[in-house]
């Protein structure tokens, strides 16, 4: 059996196909879309055009979409927003955001913002009676993640929303997980800011974008005056065709995703493997599982796996390879789940026959240590 890679909450499998089309088209017309020659013209044009299938696949205006290098740059151009906006005030994120959210949070109370966070619940989403209590006048920032990198689960940033209708706070959601895997309309959601990147569909790396509403955020990186003086830097044409085409390719696939997740599902189930689901299924992304076998530790899983060619995460990958088990089952169950729980998550490139290798493969284990214990 060939290399199977149940990792794509990590990144995704790059669509070839799509990043080789675009390649062959800028052989041609290769400029700077900032140019004025004819050539650069061309090519402004073809950003222009995919600026604006990004923006609808959010229900968002062009002009309120800011290509920056991903997620990370995004989270931090909204704290750098309010660094430069506020003299001060009260922050909300929650316990289970990207670290990206959570350094740029700390890093504000140097400057003298105060930070609060929101705990989840086992369903895996915040509690928002909680932070019906910490909001207060003082209060000038909301920054929840619509979807958990790790577990899948979305939370209930529309609810948010009317919690602080009509009062001046913002709201911030990284949908780096989420973007194109469930309808997102920022709208419909009330924010004023969300991120996003690229490579988690499939698209390039170092490359992604942020929503703000009417365009309205401080510059981040200074210099030419690109995105409309609001994020400096020779545009990145690649980048951002193959991400609008991207787009179209993962929301055709999530039918399929949602039928392989509760296959998996399934499966373990058929051969008796004893596991739970860390948080509320129901709930979640069509192509994360967080799972915890009851008999096999997560490192010695990821282990065996690996040396199967089969390739599945201990939690995010954003922390530098560390695999000493997930900081967010730990905050929603304790660390002894935490330290028997894995991440599987589903790609455009998987089938069946690749999920029965792979449950066959944690069934014998989990076999392999029962009759060792008994």
């Amino acid at each position: 059996m060939a290399n199977i890679y149940l990792d794509y909450a990590a990144t995704s499998r790059k669509h070839f196909d799509i990043v080789d089309k675009n390649l062959n088209l800028l052989k041609e017309i290769y400029a700077n879309p900032s140019s004025s020659h004819s050539l650069g013209k061309k090519n402004a044009k073809l950003v222009k055009e995919a600026r604006l299938k990004i923006s609808n696949s959010i229900n968002a205006n062009p002009e309120e979409i800011i290509f920056t290098s991903g997620g990370t740059e995004s989270n931090n151009m909204v704290f750098n927003h309010i660094l430069n906006r506020f003299d001060g005030g009260e922050i909300i994120i929650s316990t289970i955001e990207h670290s990206s959210v959570k350094a740029s949070a700390r890093n504000l109370e140097r400057y003298g913002f105060v930070i609060h966070e929101l705990s989840t619940n086992k369903s895996g989403t915040i509690d928002l009676e909680q932070l019906k209590r910490k909001i207060n006048d003082k209060t000038i920032l909301i920054s929840v993640m619509l979807a958990n990198n790790e577990t899948g689960v979305v939370n209930p940033i529309k609810e948010i929303s009317k919690i602080i209708n009509g009062r001046d706070i913002l709201l911030h959601s990284d949908i780096v997980q989420a973007f194109a895997k469930v309808n997102i309309d920022v709208k419909d959601l009330g924010v004023d800011f969300s991120s996003v990147s690229a490579h988690k569909i499939g698209a390039l790396n170092n490359f992604g974008f942020l929503y703000a509403k009417n365009g309205d955020v401080e510059p981040f990186i200074l210099g030419g005056g690109q995105e409309n003086g609001l994020r400096s830097g020779t545009s990145d044409l690649l980048g951002t065709l193959v991400l609008a085409d991207c787009i179209e390719e993962t929301i055709i696939s999530i039918p399929k995703l949602r039928k392989l997740k509760n296959y998996f599902l399934e499966q373990l189930k058929n051969k008796n493997i004893e596991f739970e689901v860390n948080g509320m299924i129901e709930n979640s992304l069509p192509n994360i599982l967080n799972i915890y076998f009851k008999n096999i530790e997560a490192q010695r899983l990821i282990t065996y796996l690996d040396a199967n060619n089969i390739y599945i995460s201990g939690g995010s990958a954003c922390n530098s390879g560390n695999i000493k088990g997930s900081r967010i089952i730990k905050e929603m169950y304790g660390i002894d789940r935490a330290s028997h729980s894995v991440r599987i998550s589903i790609g455009f490139d998987i089938n069946k026959e690749m999920i029965d290798f792979v449950i066959d493969k944690i069934d014998s284990l989990e076999n392999r240590i029962k009759e060792r214990n008994e």
